[in-house]
């Protein structure tokens, strides 16, 4: 009986386990996946999981006089999927600004120019000479379309040879182009192959300008030619700094790379005594990084550069640094330094408490609002608090998608809402709390329940604009809080790494993010992300009554809105003394539209019962509020 009961007990368990793998509703693509047992249901890559691979080799050459850039690069491509390639597509982001590409971003007609010029292009040993040709090679968009004459086989190797040019935008600055006259921050700006993954295939999207990216993990080996008097500051380490700078400031890179303190690595009495380079410096700039999924570079001739390093990991005693370089008129970055040290240890130590990925990174004094590896692209802002805000969320992007390399096109929830959470819980601890507790949460909280909302699983390109910002950021941001919040820190952390660990230099989705956090956490949060990322529902939990119960009181509350969110109460007495009664969202895992609450305070004692806090999302907080009579 013991082993029949047993196995009775197994079969249960399975068959429950079957029925919450299959309560999500499942697209096609990761259907076929589980097939193909490249993903698996219990959130890890599956036996067969593959991703392919490009390692770049980048000479580039820029002159701020003629905004002329000019590069040659190699790339190593492995095709480590199963599948006959017959077709290569080749990004060049940079045609943003090419005349008639369709884009959603405001470009000047200053701006508007030939697009890339590819002066050669290589595949093995077949020369491409025309791209105009649909059945060889063309252009569409933003993308290179790229018929071979010798099909990429599966698990091998090709080498990819090219040659171009292009003018850099001095106005109409989307993520990348002029600051001022001599400085410059340039992104996306060299020919890469598109991603072919295991889900969707080829990653077909053209760049417009809105959306953001998605780019295989590779090598990157970058030399930067500029005019002499220039500093380059760009993703990846530096290989060749004796080569350009001063002893001076080769000691002060040095100090800052162990010091805890900001070192001013250049500062207006370089410029003027001029030992910021060698007499003899080469002018070309070299940097190197290893399982990356972007490169960007900045230059300037005159701005300030301020650095300090951080311990990231106590257990091998890995430093990161973290820095500023800007423009000196710009009073507000003369603490951005300082923000970046402050961003770099509390995301190693506090949230997500995971070990900083990367050995530096750089804020950048420039146009936009915008991260890559090691680098941010920040504007200037008028108040410190902006500073702050900004200075936090970027950084963080170092994470999310960098360190996990998410699709951000399809699903910018898994990188912007982790953003803005980390930003949000951040920057109070640099005295700068976010007015709405998490970044955009008003936002959503206005979109919610409205025409204008989609469940978050939707492809993110599909819904652009208010939406778009509210889903990614806010919505995004809360669901993180929310489940923190449920799990409690030890279990939600644990959860969280295992995710990370399992996942990082790869490319998770959405349900490899659920199922890892539901077997890293030990619990079956189905329920949770079905309310989340695929319902109609809404955020709106409202006190329906307060009655005697016996001596205390007794809180019904209603989920109007039917999304699970936490029962935050804060309950006043006649005195004025307050008391805070706390529920998880857990308590709506059985779908139940209300909860009776006895709170352990008597009843003719409470004034008032105030119901939420900054962090949970609630779309009508006129029924969040009840007063003794």
């Amino acid at each position: 009986m013991k082993r029949l009961f047993a196995t009775v007990i197994v079969i249960i368990i399975f068959f429950t386990n079957s029925l919450s793998a299959q309560q999500l509703f499942t697209n096609t693509n990761i259907q076929n996946a589980y097939r193909n047992e490249t993903r698996d249901r219990s959130g890890k890559p599956g036996k067969n999981y593959w991703q392919n691979r490009a390692d770049y080799q980048i000479s580039a050459n820029f002159d701020p006089a003629t905004q002329l850039l000019q590069g040659n690069e190699i790339i190593n491509y492995k095709n480590n999927s199963p599948d006959t390639l017959e077709q290569i597509i080749i990004r060049l982001y940079p045609d943003l600004y090419k005349k008639g590409v369709a884009r959603l971003s405001n470009i000047a007609e200053k701006d508007l120019g030939n697009g890339v010029q590819i002066e050669s292009l290589r595949i093995g040993n077949e020369n491409i000479t025309s791209f105009s040709d649909s059945e060889k090679a063309y252009r569409a968009g933003t993308l290179l379309y790229l018929i071979p004459a010798q099909e990429i086989m599966p698990h091998s190797e090709i080498k990819f040879e090219i040659s171009w040019h292009y003018k850099v935008n001095t106005g109409s600055p989307v993520r990348t182009g002029m600051v001022d006259s001599t400085s410059y921050f340039i992104a996306y700006f060299f020919p890469r192959i598109s991603v072919y993954d295991d889900v969707d295939g080829w990653d077909t999207w053209s760049y417009n300008g809105v959306e953001e990216f998605y780019n295989d993990f590779g090598n990157y080996n970058v030399a930067i030619s500029v005019p002499k008097g220039f500093v380059v500051w760009a993703t990846g380490d530096r290989q060749n700094s004796a080569d350009n700078f001063d002893k001076n400031v080769l000691d002060k890179i040095n100090k800052a790379s162990i010091s805890t303190d900001i070192i001013h690595i250049i500062d207006s009495t370089d410029y003027l005594k001029k030992d910021i380079f060698k007499k003899d410096a080469s002018a070309t700039w070299k940097f190197s990084a290893s399982n990356i999924t972007d490169f960007a570079f900045a230059l300037s001739d005159h701005y300030l550069w301020d650095a300090s390093s951080v311990l990231v990991d106590s257990a091998t005693g890995r430093r990161t640094v973290a820095g500023a370089a800007y423009n000196k008129i710009h009073k507000d970055y003369f603490d951005v330094a300082d923000q970046a040290h402050q961003t770099v240890f509390y995301t190693s130590h506090f949230y997500p408490k995971y070990p900083f990925p990367f050995n530096h990174i750089t804020v950048f004094d420039g146009t936009d609002q915008m991260e890559y590896p090691m680098m941010a692209n920040d504007n200037p802002t008028f108040t410190h608090k902006d500073a702050v805000q900004l200075t936090t969320h970027e950084i963080f992007h170092s994470y999310f998608p960098f360190f996990m390399g998410t699709n951000e096109t399809q699903y910018a929830w898994m990188d912007e809402g982790w953003a803005s959470i980390g930003e949000s819980l951040i920057s109070p601890k640099m005295g700068e709390p976010e007015d709405d507790g998490i970044f955009s949460k008003k936002r959503y909280e206005e979109m919610s329940g409205t025409d204008r909302d989609v469940p978050l699983i939707t492809n993110t390109k599909e819904y652009p604009g208010t939406t778009y910002l509210a889903n990614s950021y806010g919505k995004g941001g809360s669901c993180y809080y929310v489940l923190q919040d449920m799990l409690g820190d030890s279990l939600y952390f644990k959860a969280l790494h295992q995710y990370m660990n399992e996942w990082n230099g790869k490319h998770p989705t959405p349900y490899d993010f659920f199922y890892s956090i539901n077997s890293g956490s030990g619990k079956n949060l189905d329920w949770f992300w079905q309310r989340w990322f695929f319902g109609w529902e809404y955020p709106d939990l409202s006190i329906k009554n307060v009655a005697k119960n016996g001596s205390q009181a007794k809180i019904t509350i209603e989920n109007k809105g039917g999304l699970p969110v936490p029962i935050y109460l804060t309950i006043i007495s006649k005195s004025g003394e307050k008391t805070i009664q706390k529920y998880t969202a857990g308590v709506w895992e059985n779908g139940d539209k209300e909860k009776s609450l006895i709170v352990p305070k008597s009843y003719s004692d409470i004034s008032e019962i105030k119901l939420g806090n900054e962090f949970i999302p609630d779309k009508f907080i006129t029924n969040n509020t009840w007063e003794s009579k």
